[in-house]
Formats: C-alpha cells, structure tokens, sequence
C-alpha cells in the first residue's frame, strides 16, 4: 500500500485526491471481482456486467473517501500520519462490512491468511485489527520515505508501527507455542466427520434431469465413509432436492432413506425448503404445502429420519438469493437469479448431533417404529453426548460479527456449508476459503468447510488447516477426519465472541470525535 500513500501526500486537493483513491480502488476491486462478471452462464450477461461495474464503482467509492479524509486533517508527516490512516481505513472497511447490506470482500486482513503467528491476535481485535496494523505499518513506512531528507526527524514514524508488528507477533508466537500439534488431538474430544463434497458442476445442480445421477454420487461416496465410525456425515449447501425428502420423489426418498437405515449415522444436509420444517423426513405437512417462502437450509437429520432442527440462512445474496427493494428495480435485474428468491432465516439455531453409539439394533430394522423407537432408545441413552454444531451458509462466513453467533450460544464445533461451484475457473473459491481461518481464530474454535465446488477441508481453533484440501476439481474424494470440539464446560469465549466488532467501532468513533473537533475549530477560525 506504500506507493498509494506516497500518491496521496502529492495530491494537490481533495478533488485529486478523490481520484487517486477512486482509481486505486476501481482497480483494486475491479482486479478482485471479475467472477462476478464470469457467472453468464448462469444469468443474463447483460445483468451480470452491469452488476459487476456497479458493485466495483460502489467499493471503490470507500478508497476514495479514505483519500479525501486524509486530506483533512493536519497530518502530512509525523507518527500522526500512520495513525490517522489506520483508522479511517479499518472505520471504512468496518462500514463497507454492513453498509447497504454489506460486502466484506477484500478486506486487507486477509491478505495474511498464511501469516499464522501474526493473525492470531484475531482472537481479540478481529480481521479489521490486523487490516489496522498493516495500514498502520504500510504508512510509516510511507512517511519516511516521502520524507527522507528528513529521516532523523521521521524515523518516529516507523518506531509505532514497528512495536506494534512486534507485539502481535510475539502475541501469536505465544499462542501458538501452546498449541497441540496439528497431527495430535488425543487430548481433546472430537467429532469423527465424513465431508463429502459431491463437486456437482452448477449447470447440472439445479437440473432436475440430473439429480438421480447427482443423488447416487452422494450416496455412493456415504456408503463408502460409513465403513468407519463415524459420528457424522455432511453434505454440502442444497445438495439435495427437497422433493427426494418429503417423499413427493417417491423413489428417491426410499433410496435416501435406505441410506440412513444401512449407514445408520446422523447426517447434516443442505437443501431448499419451503416453510416450517417438519419433524421428519417423509413427511410433507399441509402446512408446508401452502407457504410460498423458500428458505436456503441447512438440516440435522438422525438415522431413524427424525429431523432434530433446522438453520435457515440468515444474511442472503444480494441479487443471487434476493432482489433487494424488487419493486424499485428495472425488471430485468431479478433475472440475475435463475431460481424464486429465498427468504432470509430469523432466528440462529444450533443443530445437534446424537452420538448413536449401538448401531446394530437400527440396521436391522426398517423405517417402521421397531426402528425409530431403537432410535430413541439409543437417544435417550446417549443424550449427554450430543453435540451441538453452529452453521454458517455460505456468503454468510464472510460476516465474522454474525459467525460468532452460534459460538455465543454453545455451538462446540462449526460448519461451513457453501456452494462455490458458481465461481470454478475463478479465484473466488480460494478467497472465500482464506476467511475460515479468520472465523475459527476470532473464535477459537475449530471450523470444517464442506464446499461443492470449492475447497473442502478442516480449520483448527489457531487457524490451521488440518487435512488435506479437496479442491473443486475432484468428484470422487471425500474427507474423513476428526474434528477438536470446544469442551462441553463452561470455558472463557474469546474478546472477540464476546464484543464482535469492538474494535473497527472504536476506530469510527475516533474518526468521529477527531473530524468533529477539526470541524468545530475550522468554524470558529471563519467566524473570528
């Protein structure tokens, strides 16, 4: 970022200021998004480049106020100039996470996804606190060189930001040094999962001529993963037509439900549904039958087909999932999306998984009440086992103020459920799998990403991606491991569970109370 402050402290104005950083930004963004663009065979191409330019001109629009800002103050030189500029920059970037429904890509925290030792301070200042170090470091670093004849006076400068890197390092140095080896979680209780990603290419995802080639792929590769202990089997966002669980798929509900009999482990599952969610599968109540709105789910199912609970994604796509103010929108813009919109979730739900300990008795019974009531005997019997696993669908993994929702409320371990085969051939499923390791540091807690058409794997509670990535190339691999659950006692969440985005909003209220002040004294030096 070096070369863009020196470009702002030889702006002559605010006016060219505003350009400097609304170029930087256009491009920086411009550069970032074009997966936007590239989703035409999904929709109107027409839609998409205007959505792509509109989305690249409104976050470029925080560069260049970040630009003119600077212009504001007093600080040209000095350690003030550093200072001011990672402040406005992390208020900016907090803003940007919200604003108009919000879009955190591109924060420059990321950047350090693979920096392990410096990003662990994450657990109390989030992703924007290190956005805040690098622009604070970047801009020193800046003022001694604009002004290096000088460099005796402005080595200060530099002397902030070089103690502050220092800190955070020797901070995750510290931490990581307590951590358990990556390859030894003996220590810990875990959750034995099989992550099966499918990787079913997007134009034969919503293809209902495709779906008993799709629905066998997920089958074939869970009955290969139930020949180990397992405690759990995921499958991906809306992996599964919702048709094949209500039993209006007659033939496919059987085949699913044969599944759950033979594999005799609880499953989380995405899929679409409409409505209430009934209480098991095979079931499609009149209730059901009659609501018209959508929702983007993610269920929790045990063997006998008993659906425990159900999260419905709360913070939808924008223009991809929904049509914000629908009616206020030219009416080729809704055709962005190929499918009804979905309705948003309203409430965070943990979905919890029942350790089933004695499978033989469910094997060898059938979807009849012998079988169910096997079930819940084995329920009730191992019910001090349950897990409760907090979810995030998707675009929602990039919001860290709302993945910490779940962890607030007692999730031991979360998922990321996400459908990025919208993006293959593209840099977006990398980008979204650079925040995980963010989400699972700010909470320490460990995170598993099952992704049809990103990258599939687990995060460890220090940022540690423990197994091997299954890339959005591969159809017939899945992952097995076992994941580190956060103890069930009561133990200390971390600054940023607690707080979430204390620290961006204390940077905006600086910012706040800083251009107050300078306004109030400019006032009264034209009216003196």
């Amino acid at each position: 970022m070096v070369p863009f402050f020196i470009a702002l402290t030889r702006a002559k104005d605010r006016k060219s200021a505003f350009w400097i950083g609304y170029l930087t930004g256009f491009l920086f963004f411009a550069g970032m998004l074009p997966a936007i663009f590239l989703l035409y065979p999904y929709a109107n191409i027409f839609a998409t480049m205007v959505g792509y330019l509109l989305l690249v001109g409104y976050t470029a629009v925080y560069f260049a106020a970040f630009a003119v800002l600077m212009r504001f103050g007093p600080w040209r030189s000095g350690v003030l100039f550093p200072i001011a500029a990672a402040c406005i920059w992390t208020a900016l970037e907090w803003v940007r996470s919200w604003m108009l429904t919000g879009f955190p890509w591109g924060s420059i925290g990321y950047s350090q996804w693979n920096n392990l030792p410096g990003i662990q301070i994450a657990s109390l200042v989030g992703v924007h606190g290190i956005s805040f170090v690098i622009v604070l470091f970047n801009a020193g670093i800046a003022v001694l060189i604009c002004n290096r004849h000088q460099w005796q006076q402005e080595i200060r400068s530099v002397v902030l930001p070089l103690i502050l890197t220092l800190l955070c390092f020797s901070y995750g140095v510290f931490q990581l040094k307590d951590a358990e080896p990556v390859d030894n979680s003996t220590n810990a209780e875990t959750l034995k999962v099989a992550l099966i990603p499918g990787n079913i290419s997007q134009l034969h995802k919503w293809d209902t001529r495709q779906f008993p080639t799709i629905l066998q792929r997920y089958m074939n590769l869970t009955y290969k993963a139930s020949k180990e202990k397992l405690d759990l089997i995921v499958w991906p966002e809306t992996a599964i037509w919702n048709q094949a669980l209500t039993g209006e798929w007659p033939t496919y509900y059987g085949r699913f439900a044969q599944m759950l009999r033979n594999t005799a482990t609880p499953i989380l599952i995405g899929t679409a549904n409409k409505g209430e969610t009934d209480k098991a599968i095979g079931e499609f109540s009149e209730n059901v039958k009659k609501s018209e709105e959508i929702y983007n789910r993610v269920l929790s199912i045990s063997p006998d087909g008993k659906i425990h609970e159900s999260y419905a994604k709360m913070h939808l796509v924008p223009f991809g999932e929904y049509v914000p103010l629908e009616h206020l929108i030219p009416d080729f813009i809704p055709n962005f999306i190929q499918f009804k919109p979905f309705t948003p979730g309203k409430t965070v739900n943990l979905l919890p998984v029942f350790n089933v300990k004695d499978k033989t008795e469910i094997v060898s019974n059938g979807l009849g009440p012998p079988y169910r009531e096997a079930v819940s005997t084995a329920k009730e019997k191992t019910d001090s086992q349950k897990t409760d696993v907090g979810v995030s669908i998707c675009f929602e993994s990039v919001f860290p103020d709302e993945f910490r929702r779940p962890v607030q409320k007692g999730a031991r371990v979360m998922g990321i459920f996400t459908n990025d085969a919208w993006f293959k051939g593209t840099a977006f499923p990398e980008l979204h799998l650079s925040m995980a390791p963010f989400r699972a540091i700010e909470n320490r807690i460990a995170v598993f990403r099952c992704a049809n058409g990103g990258f599939t794997c687990v995060v460890d509670q220090f940022g540690r991606t423990t197994t091997p990535l299954i890339t959005p190339d591969t159809t017939e691999q899945m992952l097995i491991t076992s994941v580190p659950l956060i103890p069930s006692v009561e133990r200390e969440q971390t600054l940023y569970t607690r707080y979430g985005e204390w620290f961006p909003i204390l940077c905006a209220l600086i910012c706040v109370g800083w251009f107050g002040r300078l306004s109030v004294l400019r006032f009264r030096r034209r009216h003196s």
